[in-house]
């Protein structure tokens, strides 16, 4: 087998063996974690490392000429020189996956899941929060009980969501119905945001919900033809949530439009809260539970019906929903 002068990168070695122009013909193996150095002396390549030290060099190979050895020493300075691009390269490419496209898919799938559980079992526990970051069981309780013209009727035994496996029973229609008249019809737990000619859209909304942020272009679609009442609560901004509508429900009725604008926006509103602001967020939400709402922002027509799990929230599938139901 003919010789040739070769040197080759193995993982994390160059191994080297000038088997053409060199004297000894020796293969060596050089470690490249160890700060590898190559240095020409005459005809002669000598190499260090830092676990041996800079001042003790070894002899890598002899060659019979200055020429032939300056062609050996270029050779090695380009085997270095490329293995130092590599790992400039791969550093990148890992720095790129680690700190882009991880957290890129951790975020896809965190608002996946976000999304599946807001809207499908993220708001059915009947359980709170307490002062500790414990979870108390919240007491059987009727809004109607402290705050008049608010209560909606007891709702009958064996009500069922179309046997759905791992849903909730859902209230019957006509007890949501009386419910969110009433709670209209007191003039203090709900915001009409806009009058229309085609009927009125009940909608339970958080203010720190980002599917309801997301849902209020359509809702603005609406309003250019339905009349929109909308009860704000706080099931998912907690007291944050309760806090900003508190504001909005303490004052003029008609500044709450502009104030659930700003809301729903992030913004804070500089107004204070009030007994009675609080009293009927507290009571829209214990409501929203009572009634077996799934997640915000829940849409429901004049006659108490929920849209369906599997409809868009867009203004044209909810416009033409609404039309289907009011035909039935």
């Amino acid at each position: 087998m003919k010789n040739r002068d070769r040197i080759r990168q193995y993982d994390s070695s160059l191994h080297v063996h000038f088997g053409s122009t060199g004297e000894r013909r020796a293969v060596t193996a050089l470690s490249l974690n160890d700060s590898l150095q190559v240095r020409l002396d005459g005809k002669r390549l000598l190499w260090s490392n830092s676990a041996q030290g800079e001042n003790h060099e070894c002899l890598l190979e002899e060659f019979g000429s200055d020429a032939l050895a300056g062609n050996a020493f270029e050779a090695m300075q380009h085997a270095l020189d490329r293995y130092s691009r590599r790992r400039v390269i791969f550093s990148r490419v890992k720095g790129a996956v680690k700190w882009g496209l991880l957290p890129a898919f951790g975020l896809i799938f965190a608002l996946g899941l976000n999304m599946y559980a807001a809207r499908m079992t993220g708001i059915t526990s009947q359980a709170a929060p307490g002062p500790s970051g414990q979870v108390n069981e919240q007491p059987a309780f009727n809004p109607g009980a402290m705050q008049p013209g608010f209560a909606p009727p007891q709702q009958p035994q064996n009500l069922q969501l179309g046997n759905i496996p791992g849903l909730p029973p859902a209230a019957d229609p006509s007890i949501v119905k009386q419910a969110i008249n009433a709670g209209t019809k007191a003039g203090k737990y709900a915001v009409q945001l806009s009058q229309g000619g085609k009927g009125t859209v009940y909608v339970f909304s958080d203010p720190s919900c980002p599917h309801c942020r997301n849902f209020e272009p359509e809702l603005e679609k609406l309003a250019a033809d339905y009349t929109i009442q909308l009860f704000p609560v706080s099931v998912i901004g907690g007291p944050e949530s309760s806090t900003a509508i508190a504001q909005m429900l303490c004052a003029k009725p008609e500044d709450r439009a502009n104030y659930w604008k700003k809301i729903v926006k992030g913004d804070r509103l500089d107004a204070p809260t009030c007994p009675e602001g609080e009293a009927a967020v507290s009571a829209n939400d214990q409501i929203f539970r009572k009634l077996n709402f799934l997640g915000t922002p829940t849409v429901v027509n004049t006659s108490g019906e929920q849209t369906p799990l599997t409809l868009p929230n867009t203004a044209r599938a909810i416009s033409q929903w609404l039309d289907q139901t009011k035909a039935q």
